[in-house]
């Protein structure tokens, strides 16, 4: 089943610990939904996007897809940065993005930030082919934890680092 560009489809399951789920009960009933293991997972936020807020959420990926989960929730700091509108995520979404329509899924260099005191957390760019606009969508997402060791664990990712 090939999901595209930024059609969301809605997920059953609550990931927070107020609901008492943990997280390998979690990970196997999405290993169950999905039909297939789910190979590699991390957080990270889309960076970039027109939100009034960062948008976190786990990436996790199958050897036939890559996902893209976010969660409800509001906290204090979201509603003071966008005026008490809040963010607008009132419910959990999951984008799914066929191997298949995935052109270009790689770490991207590492910069030093502030006079080489600091540094950005990794990035990784994704770019697909798109049915919903006919052409190539694109993210940057900003990684907790290991880019790198992320990246290489997609099936395609030998065939489309650049």
């Amino acid at each position: 089943m090939s999901k595209t560009a930024i059609s969301a489809k809605l997920s059953p399951m609550l990931f927070a610990k107020n609901k008492g789920v943990d997280a390998d009960e979690f990970w196997k009933n999405r290993e169950e939904e999905l039909g297939a293991p789910v190979i590699g997972k991390t957080l990270g936020r889309v960076v970039g996007e027109d939100e009034p807020g960062p948008i976190w959420g786990l990436f996790y990926m199958t050897s036939k897809a890559l996902y893209f989960q976010t969660f409800a929730s509001e906290n204090w700091l979201s509603l003071l940065f966008t005026g008490g509108r809040g963010n607008g995520r009132t419910k959990n979404e999951t984008v799914e993005i066929s191997a298949e329509d995935i052109i270009r899924f790689q770490a991207l260099p590492r910069k030093a930030g502030w006079f080489g005191l600091t540094r950005r957390p990794p990035l990784i760019e994704l770019v697909w082919q798109s049915e919903e606009s006919n052409g190539e969508e694109s993210l940057l997402i900003e990684m907790d934890g290991d880019a790198d060791g992320f990246v290489a664990l997609f099936p395609q990712s030998s065939s489309s680092a650049e």
